[in-house]
């Protein structure tokens, strides 16, 4: 078993006496408040923004859904290589310049999109729209929230999640409209400019790395508790401090039983939800189209509420199979009907689930590998989770250019749900060496 250090960043240095006299609300919420405001950004411009704009896109150039599904498919490999290299970063460094750096990328890279003429350029300017997405994303987020929160490490992680949400539901209404009335050229430099000057005033003036350089602990707390309540079933609030490398996780069986699950899931969700309106819109409208993803995304917010209210006390690998489950019956039921009835209530299934299933990655992590690493080992992992989302919607824009419908695609990542659910469950916390039994 490899040395597993300890790190003394969780422990402010100085007086060790409550702050909470002198600060009325926990500066931690300010952090997941402004990580929710981030997230909407991102998941409404950065996101959900390559859904609507893959038809216009597809209109203007004549080009293939495959093709322009293949320029996502870039996106998320170059967001994934990204994200595994700023794990490091991050937990040395912290987020604001991570995050500064990602806006910049994203409101050029929408600024620059509306101004394309060659195929070529559209995967340029992807890759660079990949790394504005990997630096104001899941990863800087969560780790923020894992460093600031221990005991309601899943509750903080809600709140800043459901910037997930809020980007579809308040977001995508807006940029829409705004799609329509400018078009494809005029309204894209608006979109990137309004990403940048929301993120980086937060980036600079919200955003602090630890809750140490603050002289604060991990949730508000006097002082460290001894024992995470419902953090995890058979550890301790000092596996949270030990520092693992980037070796000494992928030699765990649970990392690659994390990775595989969430690997097989994120084929379908995010194939869902960037084909989404694509698949919808013959069946329900332009317009009905636009109101189901509102619909998923008010559905996800709700969900991701909910769960976090009791997720702190709950196996989180049970949450993550009921999840995979309820989603894959949403997917497999939508692929084999054209009814609106039908249809409503998948995508509002499929919503209450999405946000969840996001949320409830970083939280196994955070269990499993703990504080100090989480950065780098959540980025390792995005390496090879968020090949499913690079994988997923490539595959469905293949699939549809042969059989034109989404039938084939969905059923197979319905499949693909299950057996996610069978992996997660198969995951154990990996123990460091400080616990591990000696060897006879």
């Amino acid at each position: 078993m490899p040395d597993l250090l300890r790190s003394p960043d969780l422990v402010p240095p100085g007086n060790t006496s409550s702050p909470r006299s002198r600060v009325p609300v926990f500066y931690g919420w300010w952090i997941a408040l402004g990580g929710m405001v981030v997230l909407t950004l991102t998941s409404g411009i950065a996101f959900f923004g390559h859904a609507l704009i893959l038809d216009p896109l597809v209109l203007e150039f004549g080009w293939s859904k495959g093709t322009v599904s293949s320029a996502v498919t870039l996106l998320f490999f170059v967001s994934a290589l990204t994200g595994s290299v700023l794990g490091g970063f991050l937990d040395r460094h912290g987020a604001s310049l991570v995050l500064v750096l990602g806006a910049l990328c994203t409101g050029v890279g929408f600024a620059l999109l509306g101004k394309i003429q060659h195929l070529w350029q559209l995967y340029v300017l992807y890759s660079i729209l990949a790394v504005g997405h990997s630096c104001t994303g899941v990863v800087p987020v969560s780790t923020l929230i894992a460093n600031w929160f221990i005991r309601k490490r899943g509750l903080a992680m809600s709140v800043a999640m459901s910037g997930l949400s809020l980007g579809g539901v308040v977001i995508v209404p807006g940029a829409s409209f705004l799609l329509q009335r400018l078009g494809l050229r005029g309204a894209l430099p608006w979109l990137g400019f309004a990403f940048a000057v929301v993120v980086i005033p937060i980036a600079l003036l919200v955003v602090k790395s630890r809750p140490a350089k603050m002289r604060l602990f991990p949730d508000g707390d006097a002082r460290p508790a001894e024992v995470p309540g419902g953090l995890r079933a058979n550890g301790a609030l000092s596996d949270q401090r030990v520092c693992w490398t980037r070796m000494q996780a992928m030699a765990t069986k649970a990392f690659w039983l994390v990775s595989l699950a969430f690997f097989l899931v994120l084929c379908g969700q995010i194939t869902f939800m960037i084909h989404g309106v694509s698949f919808l819109s013959p069946h329900l409208g332009p317009a009905g189209a636009a109101m189901a993803v509102s619909l998923m995304s008010g559905a996800s917010f709700c969900g991701r509420f909910l769960v976090g209210s009791f997720v702190d006390r709950a196996d989180k690998r049970k949450v993550a199979v009921i999840c995979f489950l309820l989603q894959g019956a949403a997917v497999f039921t939508a692929a084999h009907s054209t009814q609106p009835v039908v249809l409503y209530p998948c995508v509002i299934l499929f919503g209450l689930t999405m946000g969840n299933i996001i949320m409830v990655q970083p939280l196994i992590v955070g269990e499993f590998f703990g504080v100090v690493s989480f950065g780098r080992v959540s980025g390792l992992m995005m390496l090879f989770t968020s090949s499913g989302s690079a994988f997923g919607p490539l595959l469905a824009g293949l699939l549809f250019d042969v059989t034109q419908g989404y039938k084939v695609s969905f059923t197979l990542f319905a499949c693909a749900y299950v057996l996610a659910s069978l992996v997660i469950l198969c995951a154990r916390p990996p123990v460091p060496a400080s616990r591990a039994p000696a060897e006879g």
